[in-house]
């Protein structure tokens, strides 16, 4: 006996396949759609920041640096210089769920003869000799992750500017506001802002004039400042010139970098100064507080 095979669904059965089909395709549809919209910011982000030089509000250094939001540090990391751990070049931006990671190259500073700022890496590119060749795979080694934390995984531009400028300075704020002090006055003449001169403590300040009735004051305790690891590995030396106030007991005290080197070397330039030992300016037999300058130099023998 023939029977027929009954290949009718039932109601429950076509109910469940459309709605498997339903949800699938929604599925689809959302995994489509937030594609294009993270793209789009991405895009945005990468036009804004590729090849930007930016600055850290704290000099982290280290090859990886985790922010949250607020812009405070995850984790520990040493605080550098800033001529060494200060800026980045971004070579690459994208979004991570609610993440944004910068990639980059850190940036060593240098100074040319006339004090202007100077990117390590642009004096040695395409050097001949092997030492030039050398240091400049090294700088283009000088690499940083920096992973910075979102509101959420659906950020607004807004959101993302804030984040970035939590860890960053924005293109309206000063450097010469976030250095050790004895960068500001030279940062500041940089960035064309006033220069505020230094405020008498206990002491009436004089100028050294020649028949002036002052008498410079005299260094008897001067050691030597050491070189920073980069400028000996680059070979690097020169003389940086620091301005300070040697008060009536012969201590320096408001130290100013005036003409910088970079690669560390005025920090350890201050570092020393800050040590010396003087015999106090005079005017009529009694110790007077007066300014001057001093030449520190870094020279490899």
């Amino acid at each position: 006996m023939y029977t027929r095979e009954n290949t009718s669904k039932s109601p429950h059965h076509s109910f469940f396949s459309r709605w498997k089909v339903t949800a699938a395709l929604l599925v689809v549809t959302l995994l489509s759609m937030r594609p294009a919209w993270a793209g789009d910011l991405e895009k945005q982000v990468k036009f804004d920041y590729l090849e930007k030089v930016l600055t850290l509000r704290h000099f982290y250094s280290g090859e990886h640096l985790k922010f949250h939001s607020d812009g405070t540090l995850q984790g520990d990391a040493p605080v550098g210089l800033w001529t060494l751990d200060g800026q980045i070049e971004v070579e690459d931006v994208h979004l991570r769920g609610a993440w944004l990671v910068m990639k980059g190259r850190r940036i060593h500073r240098t100074f040319d003869a006339q004090s202007n700022l100077q990117d390590q890496l642009s004096t040695v590119e395409n050097g001949r000799d092997k030492l030039q060749k050398d240091l400049e795979k090294a700088l283009r080694r000088l690499k940083v992750e920096i992973e910075i934390e979102l509101p959420n995984d659906t950020p607004s531009q807004k959101d993302i500017e804030a984040a970035i400028h939590a860890v960053f300075l924005s293109p309206s704020e000063f450097m010469s506001d976030i250095v050790p002090s004895y960068w500001h006055d030279y940062l500041a003449k940089r960035e064309g802002r006033p220069q505020t001169p230094p405020q008498p403590k206990k002491d009436t300040l004089l100028a050294i004039k020649p028949g002036g009735g002052v008498s410079a004051p005299h260094v008897h305790f001067s050691p030597e400042p050491e070189f920073s690891e980069e400028a000996r590995k680059a070979r690097y030396q020169g003389t940086t010139v620091v301005s300070l106030i040697v008060d009536s007991s012969g201590a320096p005290r408001d130290l100013q970098i005036v003409r910088p080197l970079g690669l560390g070397l005025d920090e350890k330039a201050i570092a020393a100064v800050s040590t010396w030992k003087f015999d106090p300016a005079r005017r009529d037999g009694q110790p007077v507080a007066v300014t001057i300058m001093v030449e520190v130099m870094f020279h490899l023998y």
